[in-house]
């Protein structure tokens, strides 16, 4: 299980970008998120995964999509859970954990020269389409 966030932040998201030594993916851009530990519950999985790839503290506002897909040659099945998150201060300092290494600030706009997977394209216009309004009235 995998949790991933569509952080929304004066009118972009969040997304940053897989380093080239990554076996799944390399060098291309995802939202922020992670593997759900044995035992842990997927939105605090998610609030710990922001915080070791990005250094932000945020608050899980609700998931919003649910999907599967299978890799590592057939050998993985892997189910990701989509949550809205915001940032639980406007005064922070991002900065990327060793597997990232850059990040971007993106609008819908942007997305088809966004190197990412069609899966990732897909949430976050998924994410744009259904912004709760708790979410886009605190970043205002």
């Amino acid at each position: 299980i995998v949790g991933s966030g569509f952080l929304h932040h004066q009118g972009k998201v969040l997304v940053i970008q897989r380093s080239f030594d990554e076996a799944f993916l390399p060098g291309f851009f995802e939202l922020p998120g992670g593997k759900v530990d044995f035992g842990e519950n997927p939105s605090d999985a998610l609030k710990r995964e922001f915080f070791e790839e990005v250094n932000l503290n945020v608050s899980v506002i609700g998931p919003y999509r649910t999907f599967s897909y299978i890799s590592d040659e057939g050998r993985r099945h892997t189910v990701e859970i989509v949550y809205f998150v915001q940032l639980n201060s406007n005064d922070f300092t991002l900065r990327l954990s060793p597997a990232h290494i850059s990040y971007q600030w993106v609008n819908l706009e942007d997305l088809d020269q966004l190197q990412a997977s069609n899966e990732v394209k897909q949430n976050i216009k998924i994410g744009f389409e259904h912004l709760p309004n708790k979410v886009v009235s605190s970043q205002k």
